[in-house]
């Protein structure tokens, strides 16, 4: 009998031990103490963090693509293709295995070659029918043909090519005013920022890709051009030569190469399309400066001072280079040219490069520990018009 008055007894202080925990469990969640909702973990996790939050939609290049799409073209190439610079994107050229052939390192191929087609794209810059693409889309062609959005087409002729920066200018003759696409500023873009390639891309006509600046000043196997924009917006074969726009509807680059079975693609920075436009124009080809020396990054190199951070190592100079003439030495780490602070070797060959010939610039060195001004007159890169 005891036994069940126990059993009673203990049922009973469980009953109302469980009554009181629901009971404060319900007041918890009805009063919302320290059980925020999912709106309130929100404005909990971006309160002062300088993030958005959350209210402000992803934009749309819906309005972008429909007002630039005019100004996307199709070129149509036919000839003997010489091979591309740049191996890694194929675009109607020589095969991935003849850039590594033994008999032809150079990647050329032979004069005899059959013609073949080869697509790619373009943009308008002028009215009266300018148009910027890439020079390996056009290299070699003995016919070249742009079609625009609307179905009109048009021979096109080649007015300037250069192979270094992978860009050439041709130009047909319309019936009438083309759809102009505004050039922006590469140089005002950041990692994170939104761009849309546009192109026609494995004949897929006037398509138009979205993802982001995923890294700047980037260099390729190959590929003598140093300063690429990376993007992950998708570039595919038929791409090159289009348009990399920005949120503004303004061109910021010129898609260039790719990387196969990955998301990475490459774009030439309008900005360097803009400083050869005129040389494009006029001449038909670019004069740039020279220096003659090997360099290396300072970071990338043991034998480096260890109290210099940034710069170009002078690994040789090149035998009666301007830079032997202006007593530049083996061992020098170049920290400054004309007034701009030198970070790496690839800044460095796009200063001297852009450097009118026979201009005499001041380049500061750290030799022996100590910094040492040096004026050098610089020269012509040879293989460039006189």
């Amino acid at each position: 009998m005891s036994s069940f008055f126990q059993r009673r007894t203990n049922f009973i202080v469980l009953f109302i031990a469980g009554a009181i925990f629901f009971t404060a469990l319900g007041f918890f969640v009805a009063t919302g103490v320290d059980q925020p909702s999912q709106i309130q973990a929100q404005e909990l996790w971006t309160e002062g963090s300088g993030f958005s939050d959350g209210k402000d939609e992803v934009p749309s290049f819906a309005p972008i693509a429909k007002q630039m799409r005019k100004s996307v073209v199709r070129v149509e190439v036919l000839g003997s293709v010489s091979g591309s610079t740049i191996p890694m994107v194929p675009d109607g050229q020589a095969p991935e295995d003849e850039f590594h052939d033994p008999n032809n390192p150079d990647g050329q191929l032979p004069e005899d070659h059959p013609t073949v087609p080869s697509e790619g794209s373009g943009v308008i810059i002028r009215s009266d029918g300018y148009i910027l693409t890439n020079n390996h889309v056009v290299d070699g062609g003995q016919s070249i043909t742009v079609f625009l959005s609307e179905g009109e087409s048009y021979d096109a002729q080649i007015v300037g090519a250069d192979a270094r920066d992978d860009l050439a200018l041709i130009k047909v003759e319309p019936e009438g005013d083309l759809s102009v696409a505004p050039l922006g500023d590469s140089d005002a873009m950041e990692i994170g920022d939104w761009v849309m390639a546009m192109g026609n891309p494995l004949g897929f006509q006037y398509s138009a890709t979205v993802g982001v600046v995923s890294g700047k000043g980037r260099a390729l196997p190959a590929s003598t051009f140093r300063d690429f924009i990376q993007t992950d917006a998708a570039i595919y074969p038929g791409n090159s030569g289009g348009p990399l726009f920005n949120l503004a509807g303004e061109v910021i680059g010129i898609n260039t190469a790719v990387i196969p079975d990955t998301n990475l693609g490459f774009a030439v920075p309008i900005n360097s399309a803009k400083e050869i436009l005129p040389d494009l124009l006029e001449v038909g080809s670019v004069t740039r400066g020279y220096l003659g020396v090997t360099i290396m990054d300072v970071v990338d190199n043991p034998e480096a001072p260890v109290d210099v951070t940034q710069g170009a190592y002078v690994q040789a100079v090149h035998e009666g280079a301007p830079a032997a003439g202006g007593d530049i030495q083996e061992g020098d780490v170049i920290v400054e040219f004309d007034g701009e602070e030198v970070v790496d070797s690839t800044q460095l060959t796009n200063l001297v490069t852009r450097t009118e010939p026979d201009s005499t610039v001041v380049m500061v060195v750290v030799r022996d520990g100590a910094r040492k001004n040096l004026e050098i007159t610089i020269g012509k890169l040879p293989g460039t018009l006189e």
